[in-house]
């Protein structure tokens, strides 16, 4: 049975209204933790979502500030990051142009990295937020 991933999406973004803490101790901490893990979008169930059976995926790494790569649901995307204590905003979000049924999986995914604003390390978990509203749950590889 095939799952809607752009419905994923759009559940995902309207889960939660909930204020953002952090169980995470320093900032530098956070940092550490977010560049070296690879994290698995989640639904809004808790399930890793996949796509062709392969897992959508966010990772980051430091080069000249930090960036941020991974599989969106048919293409692999790269993009920079603004992450401070505060905030993490994605930029420009460039990818392979390979074309998929569903393309709207990975625009929705893509479009909603853009409006990120804010974030949340929990446990094993990454929450990307616009103000206080949950775009997009993560859980660490």
């Amino acid at each position: 049975m095939k799952k809607s991933v752009y419905g994923v999406f759009v559940s995902v973004f309207l889960m939660s209204c909930s204020t953002m803490s952090s169980s995470v101790g320093s900032f530098e901490e956070a940092e550490r933790i977010i560049t070296t893990s690879t994290w698995l979008l989640q639904d809004e169930n808790g399930t890793v979502v996949s796509y062709n059976g392969q897992e959508v995926s966010l990772s980051f790494y430091k080069a000249d500030g930090i960036k941020a790569f991974g599989f969106g649901g048919c293409n692999q995307y790269s993009t920079n990051v603004n992450l401070t204590p505060e905030k993490m905003e994605f930029g420009e979000i460039l990818s392979t142009m390979m074309a998929c049924p569903e393309m709207e999986v990975e625009e929705a995914f893509t479009d909603l990295l853009t409006l990120v604003d804010n974030y949340e390390i929990s446990g094993r978990e990454l929450k990307l937020y616009q103000g206080k509203i949950l775009l997009m749950n993560f859980i660490r590889k």
